[in-house]
């Protein structure tokens, strides 16, 4: 592969393709099989595409050309029945970067279209916690329970605020501390024994727009 210009890339096999500022295809419609093959090893992918990853690539999509949407990560392995553990496995590089990306769905799209589908953005919180136009938390260190407690309500589940959920969020607030980086969605199930049937029941939003902005981690 070699790289032709800034917002360009050209695989071995002779064909140049438009790529936005983050690297994903833009326009998206120049997406075909030969791209989704040559990003694929791009990512790590060596061995030819399996039945499994062409399973999610066509389900990405069909949800980005038909519905115009970008699923969140929980939602596509639960659409298609595989745990987080098996989507690292067949895409490496992760779902945005790893998966969406070989399927062609460029970036400003994803997060602009998962941003207006999810934009029930807390009123609640804004009463008592400042909090940016996305409902994300401005300030790490202003976050408290009420916080969390706002947001659960905002989500309606029955239980509430329970102790798997202050679980969850304790060992995503001691990360970021520690770290100053919000732990990928692998490596925060691993850590806390959570799968995707109870992250999905816990955590509504997802990933991003649940387990992080519960815990009042900042929106990137």
């Amino acid at each position: 592969m070699t790289k032709k210009e800034p917002n360009s890339i050209t695989f071995k096999c002779g064909k140049t393709y438009l790529l936005d500022d983050q690297g994903f295809l833009n326009p998206p419609d120049q997406w075909d099989e030969k791209f989704a093959k040559c990003m694929a090893r791009e990512q790590g992918i060596w061995e030819e595409l399996t039945d499994q990853h062409w399973q999610i690539i066509n389900y990405l999509r069909k949800k980005f050309t038909k519905e115009h949407v970008v699923p969140v990560v929980v939602l596509a392995c639960a659409d298609n029945k595989l745990r987080l553990s098996d989507l690292r496995f067949l895409f490496p590089t992760g779902y945005h970067r790893g998966a969406c990306r070989i399927a062609g769905i460029n970036y400003d799209f994803m997060y602009e279209s998962n941003y207006w589908l999810t934009y029930e953005t807390s009123t609640m919180p804004r009463v008592d916690h400042s909090v940016t136009p996305r409902g994300y938390l401005s300030d790490f260190d202003t976050w408290n329970e009420r916080f969390a407690e706002l947001i659960i309500r905002e989500w309606k589940l029955p239980q509430g605020l329970t102790d798997r959920h202050r679980e969850i969020i304790t060992f995503m607030r001691e990360f970021y501390t520690k770290n100053k980086s919000i732990p990928n969605v692998f490596e925060a199930c691993k850590s806390t024994n959570l799968d995707i049937k109870e992250l999905i029941e816990l955590f509504p939003d997802g990933y991003h727009r649940g387990v992080c902005r519960i815990s009042g981690l900042p929106f990137f």
